[in-house]
């Protein structure tokens, strides 16, 4: 009786406990596919919990939505320039792709499962809103395009408007299969990396009415919060702790703990997005700690909530 007794007090708890652990998500048969909005948001968000599957004999796939090509500052502190021109960030975006590629080089990524979609660059929340679908185009005010470029183009004819960018994720949702999906939260301030975690939702809930669900577990991490986590501290021996003023903290954060190898090899990886730690170096290396921070999303069932408001983008 009393062993009955401490498991009806102790065992609800330690469910619960478990259900918010990663780690159990974690094996040879796990398929993680992170969407990174920017090149650099794979190594500060989920650079340990990447390193981790493959270290299992799980397998990564990383896409990255943009080339991180329409941030000014970047491109005037990379080339000394006062005025850039379309071409500048058209090359900056090149760069800075290459710069993804080292960095998951470094965390044992093959550049085969780098995916990189091409989309605009601070334009994600138009694709959404003002070019939901053909014909309409959105054209990037930095690089002047209004499609991606060829060799990233998955499916031909692709224009930049939201209709294609949902139509490039399910396809490589559809191809990779994943058993765990991590994004940005739709609470995150930069307007790309809320759009981002809407066009992945919607993608699946797509793929879930053609009769082809994936139903990955879905993992979120934030990157832009305010100056969270500047005024935390930094170093890979800290912990990361989530904002308090992060809307819905009810729902539960998950610290999931690194290896001290994996805490130093991210700290490598996000040395490698040179271009930003001349811009923003302190920023990135706030997320270099011994812990990552995700939130297990809610179920998304069927289609209903497509039209739930999008507030980082107005819509």
């Amino acid at each position: 009786m009393i062993l009955f007794t401490f498991i009806m007090l102790v065992g609800p708890s330690a469910q619960a406990e478990e259900k918010q652990a990663i780690e159990p998500l974690l094996s040879a048969e796990t398929r993680l596919m992170v969407f990174a909005p920017h090149p650099d948001d794979e190594s500060l968000g989920a650079a340990g919990l990447i390193q981790r599957v493959l270290s299992l004999g799980g397998k990564v796939k990383v896409v990255f939505m943009t080339n991180g090509d329409g941030f000014p500052e970047g491109v005037e502190k990379e080339d000394h320039i006062a005025h850039p021109t379309a071409k500048d960030y058209r090359a900056y975006g090149l760069e800075r792709r290459e710069e993804a590629l080292r960095a998951l080089a470094t965390l044992g990524v093959k550049e085969r499962d780098a995916i990189f979609l091409g989309f605009p660059d601070g334009g994600l929340c138009y694709l959404a809103g003002k070019f939901p679908a053909d014909p309409l185009a959105y054209t990037s005010p930095y690089t002047r395009e209004n499609r991606p470029p060829a060799f990233e183009m998955i499916i031909p004819h692709t224009d930049y408007n939201g209709r294609d960018l949902r139509r490039e994720i399910a396809r490589v949702l559809a191809d990779f299969r994943p058993t765990l999906v991590a994004v940005t939260p739709s609470d995150d301030h930069h307007p790309d990396h809320c759009a981002t975690y809407y066009f992945v939702r919607e993608a699946l809930m797509e793929l879930e009415k053609k009769g082809l669900a994936i139903k990955p577990t879905v993992l979120s991490f934030l990157i832009h919060f305010g100056q969270w986590p500047v005024g935390q501290g930094a170093g890979t021996g800290s912990r990361l702790d989530p904002p308090e003023d992060f809307p819905g903290n009810g729902s539960k954060w998950i610290s999931f703990p690194l290896l001290a190898k994996e805490a130093e090899t991210k700290r490598k990886a996000i040395f490698k997005h040179h271009t930003q730690m001349l811009v923003m170096g302190r920023f990135l290396l706030s997320f270099a700690r011994a812990n990552e921070l995700f939130v297990f999303e809610q179920p998304w069932q069927g289609l209903a909530n497509t039209t739930e408001k999008m507030s980082c983008c107005g819509k």
